[in-house]
C-alpha cells in the first residue's frame, strides 16, 4: 500500500483491530442529533449515506425515514457494506436499505433520485471533493439537501498533549487524508457546485471521557506507517493522553464543520 494513495487504500482494506475500533467509534449517540438536525430528515424521504462505515448512521436514517422511506448506503469497503446490511437486518430495517459498493467517484444512482445525501466525516478522504459535491447536486431532487459533516484537523486539540507534539503527529499522518483541512473548505465547495443556498455551522462537543483517544490511536498508526516520526515521540503523545485520562486532566475537542447545501 503506497503512501500516495494511502488515504483511499486504507479504507478499501482495513485490518481487523481497526475494524473493531470503528465499531466503537461510529456507534450512534444522541449527541450526534444536533449534527444531523440541519439536514431535516423526515419520514418517507429517500436518503443517501456516503461512506456508511459499519452502518450505525444508515440504521438511524432508516428509523428517521420510516415507515416508507429508503436509504442508499455507499462505501468503498466490502466489510462495511456487509456490516451495514447485517445491522439493518437485525433491526428489521433491511427491506428499505439499498447497498452500493463504490468502485469510482461517480455515485451509481440516477439523477434527481434522492431527497437528502449525508456525508459524515467522509469528504476528508475523497479524491476530488469538488467533483463529489457536483455528484451530490446531480443525484438530489429539486429542493434536496446535501449535508456534509467533517473535521479540520489543524483545529483538533488534546490536552495536556503539547500542541507542537500533536501537530507533529498530524503532519506525520497526513498521507492518510486527502484534504486534512476539508472542514474550512466545505462551504466554498458547495457554493462552487451551484447549490442555491449553503448554511454552515461549527459544532464542538468536549471530550473528557476518552472518546477521541481511538482517533488519536488511529492517527498514531498512520504516523507509524509513514516512518517520519520516531516511535518514542508517538508513544509519548499517547502515554500523555492516557495518563491524563486516568488522573482526570484529559480534555479533547474536534470541531465539526456542518454544511447544508440546498439544490
Amino acid at each position: 500500500m503506497g503512501l500516495e494513495s494511502y488515504y483511499k487504500d486504507h479504507w478499501v482494506e482495513i485490518e481487523e483491530d481497526r475494524l473493531d475500533r470503528y465499531e466503537q467509534m461510529f456507534q450512534w449517540s444522541p449527541a450526534f442529533e444536533r449534527l444531523l438536525a440541519p439536514a431535516d430528515i423526515k419520514p418517507s424521504q429517500i436518503v443517501g449515506d456516503l461512506g456508511c462505515g459499519p452502518g450505525f448512521l444508515s440504521c438511524e436514517l432508516l428509523r428517521k425515514v420510516a415507515p416508507n422511506g429508503r436509504v442508499h448506503s455507499f462505501d468503498v469497503n466490502k466489510d462495511f457494506i456487509e456490516r451495514t446490511h447485517a445491522k439493518a437486518k437485525a433491526e428489521g430495517l433491511g427491506d428499505r436499505l439499498e447497498l452500493h459498493h463504490l468502485t469510482s467517484e461517480t455515485l451509481p444512482i440516477a439523477d434527481a433520485s434522492l431527497d437528502r445525501i449525508i456525508a459524515k466525516n467522509v469528504m476528508v478522504y475523497v479524491d476530488d471533493p469538488a467533483h463529489t459535491f457536483k455528484e451530490f447536486r446531480r443525484v438530489l431532487k429539486p429542493g434536496g439537501k446535501a449535508h456534509a459533516i467533517d473535521s479540520d484537523f489543524a483545529m483538533v486539540a488534546i490536552d495536556p498533549v503539547p500542541p507542537s507534539d500533536w501537530r507533529a503527529l498530524l503532519d506525520a499522518a497526513a498521507h492518510a487524508f486527502r484534504t486534512p483541512n476539508i472542514g474550512r473548505k466545505l462551504y466554498g465547495l458547495a457554493k462552487a457546485a451551484g447549490f442555491s443556498s449553503v448554511d454552515v455551522q461549527i459544532m464542538a462537543t468536549p471530550d473528557t471521557k476518552g472518546r477521541l483517544l481511538n482517533f488519536a490511536k488511529n492517527i498514531a498508526g498512520y504516523a507509524r506507517e509513514a516512518g517520519t516520526l520516531d516511535e518514542q515521540s508517538i508513544n509519548s503523545i499517547l502515554d500523555t493522553a492516557e495518563a491524563a485520562l486516568e488522573d482526570g486532566r484529559y480534555f479533547a475537542v474536534n470541531p465539526q464543520f456542518v454544511v447544508t447545501a440546498t439544490v
